[in-house]
């Protein structure tokens, strides 16, 4: 009991802590993991925007210069002239200046550009090179460019590619650089425009957003063009699959980890801006987030364990004295001393319980005992008001005195006979339930002293299915009612009387009317005797109504009873009903007349 006890107190405790902390933990967390989800793509799909713009932007610096020296037919005849020619004239010489000063100009007003060459196809391998003007291949350190433009299909105008350059003899290192190629399509020759990846990619690191996240571009040949950094990741990834993927927003696992992927295409130069993500960096917040929950759940469960335990001590030592208490009170054995003073509520309640808990043990039988004693004593006391015993006797005595006088019956012994019926019927068996038919019959004894008594001054109907005289009823239930109407309805009213008894049945029960057209009575009169009917307490006037609707709900309970209705000048009605569980059927033939 004690182990369940400590479970109950536990669960109170923790069910109240945990359930809205979970939830509220489990929603944060789908919460933030949709955000972030939504907000990488969100973000990724602008910072390879702005990447493709900026970087296109820094790349389309050929585009004038191959309007230049592609179509316009005067420059293109001067370069070929001076390329091919060992010496140059003086008017050469001030078109090289004036060439050769158009071309140094971007490179020395954009940091990111390194240097232009332009190539025309001669027989003496020269080019223009904006760092040292007129040079040779064959003198020059830079090679690898004009290679790779010889290497390349004719058909491709525009590509682009990463190089390693030693661009001094004195350099011990090589220097990374992007290499633009534009063929020249007049000439068949071309514009190399050499870029410094590191601004670039200083420009992409700007636009990073995300932890550990990686921005790449990267060509056709799956090579990578520029990147913000180059994390340890990127080794275990297969670029190749990467940029063959036409998804602009996916997932990869690779080598037990996961990757968001972004990728923007760019038409003009065929390679694809990506931006890398690892997956574990997006939801470091979702990660906290259930950290801090697993500890605020642990933290809840340890209080709760702790309050649990100690309630749980206390309540067991309440609850087990309770339990001594209530059995020594059953086994009868002498009860525990209660505390004297309450130190908390469940105290006060626990004192309270068992004070109530005695008495009501101490009480129950005589309470049941009494009250059976007490609905008998009132049932037989009511009825004994209406037939006092000894005026049997009484009457017994004077009929026979009165047959030894006159010497024959007559109307007074007729009279004792009706009387002394009445009292015979009243004083047997009290508590006997008779047929319905049995009860008209002493009511008719009853009206026939009341109608010598008043001289035929009223006249009485009966109205009633022959089937319901067989019914079982209490004693005397008719005549108080028939009395009351006789006394103060009939007998102060001019001319003469008419008292009507109905019964009949509806649906369950037995219900029966009697009707007076007597003097009736006014609204606050009929509301004082409704009034003193219902009352706990006895009164003189009206005893019959007031006995027998006691005798009525103490018989058949308080939903039943008697009711009154009046209306001055034109008589009372008094209605009751008795349910037919109650009432008991003996076989009686009747043509519904008495």
């Amino acid at each position: 009991m004690k182990n369940k006890f400590f479970i109950k107190h536990l669960s109170m405790f923790l069910l109240p802590l945990l359930i809205p902390l979970t939830i509220l933990g489990t929603l944060s967390i789908l919460i933030t993991q949709n955000y972030i989800k939504e907000d990488i793509n969100k973000n990724s799909v602008n910072v390879l925007k702005q990447t493709k713009e900026n970087i296109e932007l820094i790349l389309s610096e050929t585009d004038p210069m191959s309007l230049v020296y592609g179509n316009d037919l005067k420059v293109i005849e001067a370069l070929s002239s001076i390329m091919k020619n060992s010496s140059l004239t003086h008017e050469e010489l001030i078109s090289f200046d004036i060439l050769k000063s158009f071309l140094s100009a971007p490179a020395n007003a954009r940091p990111y550009i390194d240097s232009f060459y332009i190539y025309m196809p001669n027989s003496t391998g020269r080019f223009i090179s904006s760092k040292q003007g007129l040079s040779d291949l064959q003198t020059y350190n830079d090679k690898e460019w004009y290679s790779r433009f010889i290497e390349k299909d004719e058909k491709v105008k525009l590509w682009i590619e990463p190089r390693k350059v030693k661009q001094f003899e004195f350099e011990s290192t090589n220097t990374p650089l992007v290499t633009i190629y534009q063929r020249i399509e007049s000439t068949n020759g071309v514009i190399v425009l050499n870029i410094r990846p590191i601004y670039i990619e200083n420009i992409l690191k700007s636009l990073s957003t995300f932890p550990e996240q990686c921005i790449l571009v990267v060509n056709e040949n799956n090579q990578i063009i520029f990147s913000d950094r180059q994390p340890e990741y990127l080794k275990d990834l297969n670029m190749e699959s990467i940029n063959k993927s036409n998804e602009a927003f996916y997932t990869i696992n690779v080598a037990n980890e996961s990757y968001i992927v972004s990728q923007l295409n760019s038409a003009r130069y065929g390679w694809k801006y990506i931006s890398i993500v690892p997956q574990r960096a997006l939801y470091e917040v979702p990660f906290r987030i259930i950290q801090i929950t697993m500890l605020l759940l642990l933290i809840s469960f340890m209080l709760g364990l702790v309050l649990a335990f100690y309630l749980t001590r206390n309540r067991y030592k309440q609850i087990a004295n309770i339990i001594d208490i209530i059995d020594s009170a059953e086994k009868g054995n002498p009860l525990p001393s209660l505390p004297e003073r309450v130190q908390d509520e469940y105290g006060y309640i626990v004192q309270n319980i068992v004070k109530t808990f005695i008495e009501q043990s101490y009480l129950k039988v005589q309470l049941s005992e009494r009250r059976y004693k007490l609905q008998v004593a009132q049932f037989t006391a009511l009825q004994s008001q209406i037939n006092p015993h000894f005026l049997f006797n009484t009457l017994e005595a004077v009929n026979w005195e009165t047959i030894a006088l006159t010497g024959k019956p007559n109307q007074v012994t007729k009279i004792i006979d009706n009387l002394s019926e009445i009292l015979r019927y009243s004083l047997t068996n009290p508590e006997e339930r008779v047929s319905l038919q049995t009860e008209i019959k002493n009511v008719k004894s009853y009206l026939e002293i009341q109608k010598y008594r008043y001289e035929d001054k009223f006249d009485l109907e009966w109205d009633y299915d022959p089937k319901v005289i067989g019914f079982r009823v209490m004693k005397l239930l008719l005549q108080p009612l028939i009395e009351n109407s006789i006394y103060h309805g009939i007998k102060e009213k001019e001319g003469h009387g008419l008292i009507r008894i109905k019964i009949k049945l509806v649906e369950s029960a037995l219900q029966i009317a009697i009707v007076d057209n007597g003097l009736g009575m006014n609204k606050d009169t009929l509301q004082m005797l409704r009034n003193n009917v219902e009352t706990q307490h006895e009164f003189s006037e009206h005893i019959g109504l007031f006995n027998t609707n006691k005798r009525l709900k103490l018989a058949y309970g308080e939903a039943y009873g008697i009711t009154i209705r009046s209306k001055e000048g034109w008589g009372t009605a008094v209605y009751l009903k008795i349910p037919m569980t109650q009432a008991n059927t003996d076989s009686v033939e009747s043509d519904g007349r008495l």
